[in-house]
């Protein structure tokens, strides 16, 4: 639940495989950094999961941040892929930029095979000091 929309986890569970479907497409893998920059909603969980079920390696970014430390994470963390909400600014990113919504329309809605382990890494996180 968040705010007035709330999915089942059958509805989630869904969603985030149609994601990880088409990141799996791209490449997506073990130790594979994808940024995902969203104001906090249900589609910031459904990235989230559907990174990790592809294989990869989330680095959430809030968008509140100046556009400066933005294009500083995205280039620091070797993040060659970058989810974003529709209607924000990529800030300049030189890789994939890929629309949350968008590529969360995979046809298959079904499960994946796992392919990371659990010595993978699984996110990436920069805190402010």
């Amino acid at each position: 639940v968040y705010e007035d929309r709330q999915l089942t986890y059958a509805e989630l569970n869904a969603r985030a495989n149609q994601l990880a479907w088409t990141l799996r497409e791209q490449g997506v893998g073990p130790d594979r950094i994808v940024a995902i920059l969203t104001e906090r909603s249900l589609e910031l969980m459904v990235g989230v999961l559907g990174i990790l079920k592809a294989g990869g390696a989330y680095l959430p970014i809030d968008p509140s941040l100046p556009a400066e430390r933005i294009r500083y994470m995205l280039t620091d963390s070797g993040a060659a892929m970058l989810l974003i909400q529709p209607g924000l600014d990529p800030c300049g990113f030189e890789g994939t930029v890929l629309d949350l919504v968008e590529a969360g329309q995979a046809p298959s809605e079904a499960n994946l095979a796992l392919n990371a382990t659990s010595s993978d890494l699984a996110y990436m996180i920069y805190t402010s000091g």
